[in-house]
């Protein structure tokens, strides 16, 4: 996918003194954060200690939740930067982010011109959700980038009159979507599948499948997945096998298993949400590609066509699987974030619009305005109620991008009648002092309420590396947390005559508990055998505590902050 002008250089070149710093500013300011870095982090440092790549674990136990190529990636950064660490830990999630903006741009390019894909990438990059990931210790940004250069390809092969160059392309294609199966599973498969099929049937070509070498892509996956199946089989029977086909992808899809179960209606109220603040375009813009892919010709029209698809058909079938979250929907930003590019850039030429999609327009450009407005006083009224301390440093950031993107939104609103260019450009740097604000400010505030580190640190200075450290009813955050950064492997207890048989072979026995409403604490304490070490509260229900066998006939106990309290005032230096 070469550059092919000295203009689409230039929109690339832009695209990525923007990005680069938005994705990799705040990647070590603040520690690893609940709910899935903790564990996503633990699988990648075990991976990179026991040097098995082909089954992931967590506490030393099977994790087959997703196969294994985003935890091989945290190992072998670990690997090369001499161990793991939680300022090193988020690389290969903004490398993925960044690979799958670079690969909208590209197809942007393709389809549209530089411009478009300039947008298109911009927009997706900096929507909530993407942004968050981008930050973020999970598998969905390397999802994402392997689904957008699966259709990058795609559409090249499709495009391409040349029968060499078709074979090639596809053969990508087909390398694409295995990779995102080896990220997370058939989703990495069926995505893109379910684009290209809708497309080619509402293109009226799906004579074109006998032209797309499937015999290849069957080849490629059997080729690039049976080892990993075999090594499976192996290392587990038939159970692994088990455990990754039938419960981790029919049984979530269906609705056997019972973690992140939602109503089919879900994503209709999330993706607003998830893609703020471009999805307040969303709905203009699909109207007017809808309306355009009928009369639409060549390219452009094949591209608007594929985009609908993509989005429409991914849309639905994310809505019939039983387990939802909001950042399963990244597969589909790449498609929408195009569609709105194309709207833009419409308007920039001087589409005249109607009367309603001028209050779409008029809105995005007011959110950051009021975004940069609350900013300040949301500020100080969160640090009356949390009792933390706002550093005189925070704070003038904290006022100084605030002003920032009050500045460019009140420009974009003065120009949103006489120039469209002007009024896309300043409210989208709006945006990004916004993003860039929550980036240096806001996460080491969050991170006071978030963090582990403190509280593993007390766990290193109690217990000795050859000292047993006992969980009670884990989940897999504490499962990941205490393991990454103790480097101590937990020993998982549930029961009353559990805990006692460990305090009868131990003289001192430790305990830790990670509780909500420090309910799980009290039935330990309850034995009388117990007793509290250090307490870490976690925001305002939660709690991290480190019990200890009692030495004595006293209990040493330590009262739960009150709801909506923390233990001491935080300091941010």
């Amino acid at each position: 996918m070469p550059l092919t002008s000295k203009q689409s250089l230039l929109y690339f070149v832009l695209l990525f003194v923007i990005v680069v710093p938005l994705f990799w500013v705040g990647l070590a300011n603040h520690g690893l954060w609940t709910a899935d870095e903790p564990r996503v982090a633990e699988i990648g440092r075990e991976m990179a200690l026991s040097g098995n790549w082909a089954v992931p674990t967590l506490n030393q136990k099977p994790f087959l939740e997703q196969p294994p190529l985003y935890y091989a990636s945290l190992a072998a950064v670990f690997r090369v930067f001499g161990g793991p660490s939680d300022t090193i830990v988020r690389i290969p999630s903004t490398v993925f982010a960044l690979g799958g903006v670079a690969a909208l741009f590209f197809l942007g390019n393709l389809l549209f011109g530089p411009r478009t894909g300039f947008i298109s990438a911009l927009a997706m990059a900096t929507c909530g959700e993407y942004f968050r990931v981008a930050h973020w210790v999970i598998v969905d940004s390397a999802l994402t980038c392997f689904v957008v250069l699966s259709l990058d390809f795609f559409m090249i092969a499709y495009l391409s009159d040349n029968r060499r160059k078709r074979f090639i392309f596809y053969g990508l294609c087909y390398i694409c979507c295995t990779l995102g199966f080896y990220t997370k599973g058939f989703i990495g498969v069926v995505i893109p599948g379910i684009a290209i099929l809708a497309f080619l049937i509402f293109d009226g070509n799906a004579r074109h499948m006998l032209k797309m070498h499937l015999w290849l892509g069957f080849l490629i996956f059997l080729t690039m997945t049976i080892p990993w199946f075999l090594s499976l089989w192996h290392q587990g029977s038939s159970e692994y096998l088990r455990v990754f086909f039938v419960h981790n992808h029919l049984e979530r899809f269906a609705g056997g298993s019972t973690g992140h179960r939602q109503p089919f209606y879900y994503y209709l109220i999330q993706f607003p949400v998830a893609f703020l603040p471009w999805s307040v375009l969303a709905a203009p813009a699909l109207y007017r590609s809808l309306r355009r892919s009928d009369r639409e010709k060549g390219r452009a029209g094949k591209g608007i066509l594929l985009m609908l698809c993509w989005f429409l058909a991914g849309f639905i079938f994310l809505s019939t699987a039983s387990t939802k979250r909001a950042l399963y929907l990244m597969p589909v930003f790449a498609p929408i974030s195009l569609l709105i590019a194309v709207y833009i850039d419409a308007a920039i030429k001087g589409t005249v619009f109607e009367k309603w999609e001028k209050v779409f327009i008029c809105s995005f450009g007011i959110l950051p305005l009021l975004a940069g407005i609350a900013v300040v006083p949301g500020l100080v009224v969160a640090s009356k109620k949390l009792g933390f301390y706002i550093p005189p440093r925070i704070l003038v950031l904290t006022i100084s991008f605030a002003v920032v993107a009050i500045v460019f939104s009140v420009t974009a609103l003065w120009n949103h009648r006489s120039d469209m260019l002007k009024f896309w450009g300043f409210s989208s740097a709006a945006i990004l002092s916004l993003l860039f604000l929550g980036l240096i400010a806001a996460m080491p505030i969050l991170d006071q309420f978030k963090s582990f580190v403190p509280f593993c640190q007390a766990v290193k200075g109690s217990v000795s590396s050859s000292d047993e450290l006992y969980v009670w009813r884990p989940d897999e955050t504490v499962l990941g947390a205490i393991p990454f950064y103790t480097g101590h492997f937990l020993k998982e207890i549930d029961s009353i005559p559990q805990l006692t048989g460990a305090l009868e072979r131990k003289k001192t026995v430790f305990v830790i508990v990670r509780d909500k409403n420090g309910k799980m604490e009290a039935e330990l304490l309850s034995t009388g055998k117990m007793t509290v070490l250090f307490r870490q509260a976690m925001g305002t229900d939660r709690s991290l505590a480190i019990l200890q066998s009692k030495r004595d006939g006293t209990a040493r106990t330590t009262a739960l902050p009150a709801e909506g309290e923390i233990e001491q005032p935080v300091v941010i230096e």
